[in-house]
């Protein structure tokens, strides 16, 4: 494993963003890569308590505990009647990962730096420019470093991906679509470890979420 990079810590403690209040420091995230992630402890104005990463902070991706986010899911529900629809379950699940610490794939998205563009926090606006999901599609970005913002997301199918990659395998997780490749760049986790894993029998949402151990091949229990 790869030996944690010292960093320069700024003090945060005190600091508000949006709806939370910094009380203290949390453990940190060493990711797979070896790069530490300071985490704070904040106070959320509803009450509940949130750890999020410095670099979330100051970024500005995060300012509630992610009861800003349910107030506003609500609010849209009541008004543009799209809440079952395809499109809305990939908007808010959109929102979520970048979002929200509680989000069990915040650590990929907005525990990284992936933002949503401001916008696009108003579903009508999401909806103008991404226009309804076909079936079978997921959001797609073309740059992996990049937030979800125009120009930088499309609904891309399966098959349509499949014609333009023939020799890469496929993978779709929590509303994305990547090849295996892509998936071991963007977790870390290499290409290898990810195929070892679905060969040994993992699911795709297990084999690219789990942080490596001794080794990528042990087996399902």
């Amino acid at each position: 494993m790869a030996k944690p990079r010292r960093m320069s810590i700024v003090n945060r403690v005190g600091e508000r963003h949006g709806r939370l209040l910094v009380t203290g420091r949390a453990e940190n995230k060493i990711e797979p890569s070896g790069a530490v992630r300071a985490q704070w402890q904040c106070q959320c104005d509803c009450g509940n308590t949130a750890v999020v990463s410095g670099q979330s902070l100051g970024r500005g991706s995060t300012k509630s505990c992610g009861c800003f986010l349910r107030e506003s899911v609500t609010a849209r529900q009541l008004t543009h009647g799209q809440s079952r629809s395809r499109v809305y379950r990939s908007w808010a699940t959109m929102i979520q990962r970048c979002t929200n610490p509680k989000s069990t794939h915040w650590a990929s998205y907005g525990g990284r730096g992936i933002v949503v563009c401001s916008e696009w926090f108003d579903f009508e606006n999401f909806y103008r420019d991404m226009g309804e999901r076909p079936a079978g599609a997921t959001l797609e970005r073309a740059y992996n470093d990049k937030g979800y913002e125009p120009g930088n997301v499309i609904w891309a199918t399966r098959l349509a991906q499949a014609n333009n990659r023939r020799t890469n395998v496929l993978l779709s997780l929590n509303e994305e679509t990547k090849t295996m490749a892509e998936w071991g760049r963007f977790t870390g986790l290499g290409k290898q470890i990810i195929k070892n894993r679905l060969d040994d029998g993992w699911p795709v949402w297990r084999a690219l979420t789990e942080p490596i151990h001794d080794t990528g091949r042990r087996r399902r229990k």
